[in-house]
């Protein structure tokens, strides 16, 4: 199983993550992206492509987040604004459960 590692940073626009942490590459991006369109049954709302960072936010019952990929720190899922408790336990419950079906 991929383990996932929270993350509490002062990164403007990212304060806290889940890493995939054995799962951290570009490419892994796209698989990490197909669990959760076609496993997880997520909707994308966005997709963006740069040269070091990927980013898709993602929406599961009205609830929207988002995995991305940069070089410095992997696969992750985020939010661009600093959201309460609640919030990142749904984020990092949704991490385990992509995490999980990875080591199917």
């Amino acid at each position: 199983m991929v383990s996932i590692a929270k993350n509490v940073t002062d990164i403007e626009n990212i304060y806290t993550y889940f890493e995939f942490c054995e799962f951290g590459g570009w490419d892994e991006f796209d698989v990490l992206l197909s669990i959760f369109i076609n496993i997880m049954k997520c909707e994308i709302l966005e997709e963006l492509d740069g040269i070091y960072s990927r980013h898709c936010t993602l929406k599961k019952n009205n609830f929207i987040f988002k995995l991305m990929y940069h070089e410095d720190f992997g696969n992750c899922l985020c939010n661009q604004y600093k959201k309460d408790d609640n919030y990142y336990k749904m984020l990092e419950k949704l991490a385990y459960e992509a995490a999980s079906k990875l080591a199917k």
